[in-house]
């Protein structure tokens, strides 16, 4: 990670900066707000620490500052006993966390790590899956004799394809079906996705369904393919679709993502220590606050008292009977959205393709 530290303490600056650096860290310095706030705004960091304390800008004010100009880059605040309580304010004003003084590697290196999970956690929740993605899927697919490849007249299959069902008006069965022929295409498909675990579907040049069918007809043919894919765990690949039936395939992909509400709610349990709690109290129904204590989630009863209270404000927590803490609905929908994004990474359900 590159790293800056600002810290007008030259002892602290210097030891840190080593120390990050022994960790195998890219690091720079800066001795006050001011030198701070111009490396953030010239020079690209993963995260900073900064000090609460500075002359020329404090830490609040380089905050708020990057908030702005570096959002993309992971602020912790470093802070003295007697400050603890502006640190939480910091956290309110977005920093991802504070460490006392005098900080110990163990708990900076536990800060780089959460940091480095949230950026992961952010990827996940709005990247689209690995470039790489279709070339490991078909050879897994290939490995486990999983695929089925129902293709036009035109275009090679992928050598992963157990079975290549060919669409063109001169087919002939079993392998060649005509357009005209949807039912016994059906009935390939749904043989494969049933017979096979964790099915892989090719469909490839489209362009003589849409002939015969027209294209809003095979859209819906292609979203009820896809719907028995996700229902066998499987991944529906598409490949050279005409551009009009792939733009819509893709509006349909895209009007059943998170909607504005749920994207903020996804935000917050990015934060790690955020996403625990959540699966906790998830696994466990509602908890009192010193169970979650105990859990040990966070170093302090202040940063908890913090992460809580943001859950709450965005929907995600609610004070149930007795003072417990428990999931509200959008709060369990937002976990289940997580853990099925988790799968999806890891398993897609729709790729596209270049033409074959």
């Amino acid at each position: 990670m590159r790293v800056l530290v600002a810290d007008d303490d030259v002892t602290i600056r210097s030891e840190l900066a080593e120390l990050l650096r022994e960790d195998g860290h890219e690091v720079d310095t800066a001795a006050d707000g001011a030198e701070a706030i111009r490396k953030l705004e010239t020079v690209g960091f993963d995260v900073v620490l900064l000090d609460l304390v500075m002359p020329r800008a404090n830490g609040l004010d380089v905050l708020r500052r990057a908030r702005v100009s570096t959002p993309r880059t992971a602020v912790i605040m470093v802070t003295g006993r007697a400050t603890v309580d502006a640190a939480v304010e910091a956290m309110k004003s977005g920093a991802m966390d504070f460490i006392e003084k005098p900080p110990e590697l163990e708990a900076i290196q536990g800060a780089l790590r959460a940091v480095a999970e949230e950026q992961r956690a952010r990827l996940m929740l709005s990247a689209p899956p690995r470039i790489d993605a279709l070339s490991l899927l078909l050879e897994e697919s290939a490995q486990r004799n999983a695929l089925l490849a129902v293709m036009g007249p035109t275009g090679a299959p992928p050598k992963a394809a157990g079975r290549v069902v060919r669409i063109s008006e001169d087919a002939r069965p079993p392998d060649g079906l005509t357009p005209k022929q949807l039912y016994q295409i059906n009935a390939s498909v749904e043989a494969h996705l049933s017979g096979v675990e964790r099915p892989v579907l090719y469909l490839a040049c489209l362009g003589a369904l849409v002939t015969v069918h027209g294209t809003e007809d095979v859209r819906a043919w292609v979203r009820q393919v896809r719907a028995r894919c996700d229902g066998a765990r499987g991944t529906l690949i598409v490949a050279g679709a005409p551009p009009e039936l792939r733009g819509q395939i893709e509006s349909d992909l895209a009007s059943e993502e998170a909607d504005a509400g749920l994207q903020g709610m996804l935000e917050s349990i990015a934060n790690p220590t955020r996403r625990a709690i959540v699966s906790y109290v998830f696994a466990s129904g509602p908890v009192a606050y010193s169970a979650i204590l105990k859990r040990n989630f966070v170093d302090s009863s202040s940063k908890l008292s913090f992460h809580l209270q943001k859950l709450q404000a965005d929907g995600l927590l609610t004070k149930a009977g007795g003072g417990a803490y428990a999931l509200t609905e959008d709060g369990r929908r937002a976990w289940r959205v997580v853990r099925a994004l988790s799968e999806e990474r890891q398993h897609p359900s729709v790729l596209f393709a270049p033409r074959g």
